[in-house]
């Protein structure tokens, strides 16, 4: 069966429908529409930087010529009334453009009615759900800053992290960081809390503010008589165990240059530093009652991190 003979005998009550109710989108009945009737264009699509490419084009119309799954979630549109093309396309350009040069008539579309504020959410989390074109960085980064533009979100850092968290909540932690920090940034807005997204990033502030010089990545300080690595918050245990393996390499121990994440209502930038410590002392604690002799840990110091509070040119220390 050729695509445009499934589009002509296949009713729109078959095909697949997402629900969209936790974006406040109402999902109505399946439509089949033919192309004449939607208004297409692609600036609408916030929550895109950069177009789909020939190569991904060309991806999907051999994937629909080849055989069309009526489990898969169509295009969506919606109403935008009028005598000429009603319809309004909302997602799935790519796929509709497919089609198109597949010379189908037409196509099924879920029907959707919400705000500009919450379609805006569902053309972005779309691109989450469905394997079309996942969203990359730079996608969420203008995402985030069109939804402050337009006035749906306020320019601050709360309510740029909750849109993020709607819309893309299986991100993990440091892409929603590196996002949030790329959009306040861009928004003119500084953040009270550096975040360290990556080893360069501690490098800048090694080259940049330090009045100390340092060695990290595991590079051997003579200065120190150390091996200085960086950490993040939670990963004590993969440091000491890689540090047992200096030692065992080099007879050197492992110095510790930590940072932790933003701070929450329930812990603070204190807390969270005071936690590494016991983190590393708990660690000590049980393998010393299991009769080690040698700790191969030393704590050099944090990153500074809170820009009221801490001094930007050196570690903080804590005890």
């Amino acid at each position: 069966m050729t695509v445009s003979d499934f589009f002509s005998s296949t009713e729109p009550s078959n095909i697949a429908s997402p629900d969209w109710s936790h974006l406040n989108v109402e999902t109505k009945p399946t439509l089949k529409l033919t192309w004449d009737e939607i208004y297409i264009n692609d600036d609408l699509n916030a929550s895109k930087v950069k177009e789909h490419s020939s190569e991904e084009i060309q991806s999907l119309k051999l994937s629909f010529s080849e055989k069309v799954d009526i489990k898969e979630y169509p295009p969506a549109v919606r109403y935008r009334g009028g005598d000429r093309e009603p319809w309004e396309l909302v997602y799935g350009f790519g796929r509709s453009e497919a089609l198109r040069l597949l010379n189908t008539e037409g196509w099924f579309f879920t029907h959707l009615e919400g705000s500009d504020d919450a379609i805006e959410d569902v053309q972005a989390q779309e691109n989450e759900k469905l394997p079309k074109r996942i969203n990359e960085e730079r996608d969420m980064v203008h995402f985030l800053i069109q939804k402050v533009n337009h006035g749906h979100i306020e320019k601050s850092e709360k309510d740029i992290k909750s849109k993020f968290k709607l819309v893309y909540p299986y991100r993990p932690s440091e892409v929603r960081n590196r996002v949030i920090a790329q959009t306040l940034a861009a928004l003119g807005v500084e953040q009270p809390f550096i975040t360290y997204t990556s080893t360069p990033k501690i490098e800048n502030w090694i080259k940049n503010h330090s009045r100390e010089e340092y060695v990290i990545n595991n590079d051997y300080d003579k200065d120190r008589d150390l091996h200085v690595v960086t950490m993040k918050e939670g990963y004590q245990y993969r440091v000491v165990s890689n540090a047992f393996q200096t030692y065992k390499e080099t007879k050197k121990k492992t110095g510790v240059i930590f940072h932790c994440g933003s701070p929450t209502k329930k812990a603070t930038l204190y807390k969270k530093r005071k936690q590494v410590i016991e983190g590393f002392n708990e660690i000590r604690e049980n393998m010393e009652s299991c009769g080690l002799k040698i700790w191969p840990i030393e704590i050099i110091g944090a990153l500074p991190q809170d820009r009221e509070s801490d001094n930007i040119k050196e570690l903080v220390k804590i005890y």
